[in-house]
């Protein structure tokens, strides 16, 4: 039922559809002679609604792909599964990948990390008792990496600034992160933004890491850079990026198992799954 409501014009657009060819059919037959129908506003209004909802459901399904919740996208670099769903990226199974800023703050107050970005939900719940431990997991997972020293204009923050595509890993009970540089800080207002580039390279950085962290399990990758990192393009644009970045890094081998890239329920009505196939089994 909740389908019919998020998708009423394509289901408005197939009844009515079939409303208009089971008209013609039954005039045809009428003026050809072949019978004689007679039938209640009621009985005509059920033989309506009926093929029109089974055009609705074959169309969704099969033929448009609007109402796919979850695709597989062609891979002939290796065995790796990697699909493109719906859904929250907490109830993914395995490791999951998180944007962060390009110096790894772990101070949720809105100015080095807002709350309402995935790094400061991740930061709020998973380790709102113990900061002390993301930032000792981040930086054993970062020592020894490129990193310059800068001064940073408010005092306060991180001074190590890394590369785009950096990742460190960091584990909370039985969820498991890996925490990807990807947004570029601007040091006098702490503000971060990334770009097209960019957000290729922090893809291929985090998928290089999961090769070592995954040991098979899956990787959920959210779609980055539609947030705080104000890439400034389509949704649809960004998640074809961010296959591309998959699709290249997998070329260097075998990543894991399975990649799964979780899209918000709030872009279904954005983004057509079947496009994504379409786009990517195209001289497959």
């Amino acid at each position: 039922m909740t389908l019919l409501f998020e998708h009423w014009r394509e289901l408005l657009r197939s009844v009515l559809g079939s409303f208009a060819a089971i008209f013609l059919l039954l005039e045809a037959i009428e003026v050809l002679d072949l019978g004689n129908f007679s039938l209640c506003p009621i009985q005509f209004i059920a033989i309506v609604l009926v093929p029109g909802t089974l055009v609705f459901l074959v169309d969704g399904f099969w033929v448009g792909g609007y109402l796919k919740p979850e695709v597989e996208i062609p891979n002939s670099v290796n065995d790796t599964k990697i699909k493109v769903k719906f859904g929250d990226i907490f109830d993914q199974e395995g490791w999951k990948a998180i944007a962060v800023n390009d110096f790894f703050d772990s101070r949720v107050d809105e100015d080095l990390v807002s709350s309402k970005s995935l790094h400061g939900y991740v930061l709020n719940t998973y380790w709102k008792g113990n900061r002390a431990d993301w930032t000792k997991q981040v930086a054993s997972s970062l020592n020894g990496l490129e990193a310059t020293l800068e001064t940073r204009s408010k005092g306060k923050g991180n001074r190590s600034r890394y590369p785009i595509g950096t990742t460190a890993r960091a584990v909370s009970g039985e969820q498991k992160f890996l925490f990807v540089s990807l947004g570029e800080t601007d040091l006098s207002n702490n503000e971060t933004s990334a770009n097209a580039e960019m957000l290729i390279s922090a893809v291929r950085g985090l998928t290089a890491e999961a090769r070592a962290a995954c040991s098979m399990d899956p990787l959920a990758i959210p779609l980055m850079g539609t947030g705080l990192a104000r890439i400034d393009t389509k949704e649809s644009v960004i998640l074809d990026l961010i296959i591309t970045a998959v699709l290249e890094e997998s070329r260097n081998g075998l990543v894991t198992g399975e990649i799964n890239i979780v899209l918000p329920d709030r872009l279904k009505k954005k983004i057509n799954l079947k496009n994504s196939v379409r786009n990517w089994s195209h001289g497959k």
